[in-house]
């Protein structure tokens, strides 16, 4: 008769410690995963000041890895052919290929500008900005306007009054940080 209520005092105890230690590994969950929202939210903030200080610097480059044109064909191109660089008051706008030679020697185009009517919006709550502006170019004037999230990926459409429209989408990067080719403007 002891052997039997030893044996049932065993597994009560040992049922009450297992429910513990359950207990414990979901708080370890729970915390885990409190501190991985909390990591995350850090980081989304550091990227979203990061790109704001680019924006606001006005010295970036939007590397360009698709291209959407208006026929709504979206292709993969080098980032390092199509681009769009803001320097202060100053832009390029670049698009080419490396399988032809175009008007700028790396088959395409390559207009420089003057910036004017630059607006930038920023979203606090959705870590966003939204930007416009216009370039006044040797060959035409572009209106364009610029959708980037908080890690700096951006999607640009251009539309110019003499050409159609374009769309941009790739990387806003630093000017330091950048691997670009310009070729020749008209």
């Amino acid at each position: 008769m002891r052997w039997i209520c030893f044996l049932i005092m065993s597994l009560l105890l040992s049922g009450g410690l297992f429910a513990q230690d359950q207990k414990m590994i979901k708080e370890t969950k729970k915390e885990a995963s409190q501190r991985k929202k909390e990591e995350k939210k850090a980081k989304i903030e550091s990227q979203y000041k990061l790109t704001e200080n680019l924006l606001e610097g006005k010295n970036f480059v939007l590397e360009a890895h698709f291209l959407k044109f208006r026929s709504g064909d979206r292709v993969n191109v080098s980032s390092t052919l199509n681009f769009i660089s803001i320097d202060s008051l100053s832009a390029v706008i670049q698009v080419g290929s490396m399988q032809r030679v175009g008007y700028n020697g790396v088959g395409g185009v390559t207009v420089q500008g003057r910036i004017s009517n630059w607006k930038l919006e920023k979203d606090d709550n959705r870590k966003d900005f939204y930007l416009t502006l216009s370039i006044q170019g040797n060959i035409d004037i572009y209106d364009v306007s610029v959708n980037i999230d908080y890690a700096g990926y951006a999607y640009a459409t251009l539309n110019g009054i003499n050409s159609g429209k374009l769309t941009f989408e790739g990387n806003m990067v630093s000017k330091e940080e950048t691997v670009i080719f310009k070729g020749q403007t008209l």
